[in-house]
């Protein structure tokens, strides 16, 4: 019974110290809690109250980013409009292995979004860190590629440059650097003008690495850069292009140029410009030459406006030989006397010799610096060459004669160009321009007036030596330029290459300098080639390919500066009735049509129906006809119709 009883009070003291132990277990545990709550409580407090701010900041920066958004560059256009070189938005893209969850299905993927060869998809499995390059992408192939890869590629914009008419004058144009800015050409000159303000685009990137927008954040756009209109015309460069080829091809020669502009503003309305090694640059601009027997004009403008010479009056060419005590001059030809306007006329250098005797050395100086001799022509155009021309008290005693058959200078076709331009347009020398209007989308930000330099002769003078440059194409050295259907004026010239030490053998620059039409010149070309290959004067190499481009701008209805029916003799269309007509038959070739009748001058009409307007146009131009155009495109109806007998010099109406 005691026992039972001491168990009982054992077990209850047993209780009451468990009791008391619980309790003190679970306040300890609720202080625990309190203190628990109370440090969570402060620290949400101070995260939340006293540094929400920083903490909100620093989550904003870690998934806020603002990215430039690249400005659109300018374009370039054609005098006309028509584009030349435009802009297009690009990426550079790269693909970070280590970021990819699964790197074979993301360069599967993108392997498929950009139709990568087996090639390349090995090359992205090669590296396992860093980022690797997967080259250019556009912005639809951008957007695939954030769809199929997410965060495992990132971009880098870019923007580039695309030519909708391929190569053409892409000399001119010149070239972008890596960076899309202005390298070479008028894309560096006008780099500041082409160039835009870039803009900024503030976003929010989400778990897959996608920025998106947030509409309340400020809206930067980009501006696009201004547009440029150059002077070029589109079909013209073409058309210089195109018979610069052909004629280094025919002579084969190793370079030349074929430079067309309007002598009454100094536009320049194409550039065809070819060396070997000559890239990005334009060497009718940038290398100069000594221009042989194309300068005599101006001696010829300076003893006319000084009042030394008269066109009638004559001049001994020595049969031929010239010996002075100093050297010996030759032509080609051997003449007992020329007239003054002979001596230009047949490229006589014992006549232009002679004549320069009559010019004091300032003098004659003075007119080849006033038409642009021995300074640059101010076009804005990097890397322009000024040429060469001493000053007087350099010249030796056999410079008056050198200078006045086109040695002991060196100038530029640019400068020849421009210099042929003041003697079309009566005697003044222009400033030539590549740039016609600088547009802010369909605003006129600038547009750039003609620039006259100075006058160097009265419009009289520059008449006569006009005049005398037509007889040179009609009857001179120049023949192989004329067409019957319009008059021309210009001058031919053959001059030795120079090297150090001397002058390369059998090494010659050929040219012909021209103006059309006689009577209202519009245009004015400059065609030089180097080292042609056997015939070496420019009469019979540099003078065909001034006739193949008139005839071809004839063909594109004059592009508003040659009237296509100007002709050597204006008169009515002929009554062709009164000819007769014959059957009609095509011809088996066109390019070669012989006189019917060769005391009449008549000849039977190819049938022209279904050439284009061009060709045919070049073809009846070249058999010594008129073109009246009545339309474009493809020639649907000729009269006379093809067959009838006409007389050299009537109109053919084409439709």
């Amino acid at each position: 019974m005691k026992r039972r009883k001491a168990v009982a009070m054992a077990a209850t003291q047993r209780r009451k110290i468990a009791k008391k132990t619980h309790g003190r277990r679970t306040h300890l545990f609720a202080a625990v809690l309190a203190m628990l709550a109370t440090v969570f409580v402060s620290r949400a407090a101070q995260l939340q109250i006293i540094q929400g701010g920083s903490w909100q900041a620093q989550a904003w920066s870690q998934t806020t980013e603002t990215v430039e958004l690249p400005a659109p560059r300018g374009a370039i256009y054609d005098r006309n409009g028509k584009a030349l070189a435009l802009s297009r938005q690009e990426y550079r893209a790269f693909f970070a292995p280590a970021q990819s969850a699964d790197v074979d299905r993301d360069i599967q993927s993108i392997a498929s979004a950009l139709d990568l060869s087996r090639k390349d998809r090995q090359r992205l499995r090669r590296r396992s860190t860093g980022w690797i390059s997967i080259g250019r992408v556009g912005v639809s192939q951008r957007e695939a590629l954030v769809r199929a890869v997410g965060p495992g590629v990132e971009f880098e914009s870019m923007v580039t440059r695309v030519y909708p008419e391929g190569d053409l004058a892409r000399s001119v144009l010149g070239a972008l650097d890596t960076e899309g800015r202005g390298r070479s050409g008028l894309e560096g000159v006008l780099d500041s003008i082409l160039t835009g303000t870039p803009g900024r685009l503030t976003g929010r990137r989400d778990a897959h690495g996608e920025l998106y927008p947030i509409p309340e954040s400020p809206d930067h756009p980009a501006e696009p850069g201004h547009d440029v209109y150059l002077t070029i015309d589109a079909d013209l460069q073409a058309i210089a292009e195109a018979a610069l080829e052909k004629g280094l091809q025919r002579t084969g020669s190793s370079g030349g140029d074929v430079l067309m502009a309007d002598p009454r503003t100094g536009e320049i309305l194409a550039v065809a410009s070819r060396r070997q090694g000559s890239s990005g640059t334009i060497p009718a601009f940038t290398s100069p030459y000594e221009p042989g027997s194309t300068v005599k004009p101006f001696l010829l403008a300076t003893l006319l406006s000084e009042d030394l010479a008269d066109l009638d009056e004559k001049v001994f060419a020595e049969n031929g030989e010239y010996r002075t005590p100093h050297r010996v001059l030759t032509d080609e030809h051997p003449y007992d006397s020329l007239t003054v306007e002979e001596v230009i006329q047949y490229s006589s250098n014992i006549g232009a010799a002679k004549l320069s005797d009559r010019l004091q050395p300032g003098l004659q100086y003075r007119y080849l610096r006033d038409f642009g001799f021995g300074t640059p022509t101010g076009i804005d155009f990097p890397g322009e060459s000024g040429g060469l021309l001493r000053r007087p008290s350099g010249w030796s005693a056999l410079s008056p004669a050198s200078l006045a058959i086109g040695y002991e200078l060196m100038t530029t076709s640019l400068q020849q160009l421009m210099a042929y331009g003041a003697l079309a347009n009566g005697g003044t020398l222009m400033q030539p321009a590549l740039v016609k209007e600088i547009r802010s989308g369909s605003e006129t930000a600038r547009r750039f007036e003609p620039r006259p330099i100075r006058r160097v002769l009265d419009e009289t003078s520059a008449r006569s030596v006009s005049d005398v440059l037509q007889t040179v194409v009609g009857e001179g050295t120049g023949s192989e330029a004329s067409l019957v259907t319009l008059r021309m004026a210009g001058k031919t010239g053959t001059a030795r290459i120079a090297s150090a030490g001397g002058y390369d053998q059998g090494r010659y620059a050929s040219s012909f300098v021209g103006f059309t039409p006689v009577e209202d010149p519009r245009l004015v070309i400059m065609v030089k080639l180097e080292d042609p290959k056997g015939e070496v004067y420019g009469g019979l190499t540099a003078a065909p390919v001034i006739r193949a481009v008139v005839q071809a701008v004839l063909a594109t209805q004059g592009r508003g500066l040659i009237e296509p029916g100007s002709a050597i003799n204006p008169r009515a269309r002929l009554d062709w009735a009164e000819h007769g007509e014959v059957s009609p038959y095509r011809l088996a070739s066109t390019e070669e049509v012989r006189p019917a009748s060769s005391s009449r001058q008549e000849l039977r009409l190819p049938d022209l129906i279904g050439l284009e307007t061009r060709v045919a146009v070049s073809r009846l131009h070249a058999i010594g006809l008129r073109v009246e155009l009545a339309g474009s495109g493809r020639v649907a109806n000729q009269e006379p119709a093809p067959g009838t007998r006409v007389v050299r010099g009537a109109a053919i109406l084409l439709r």
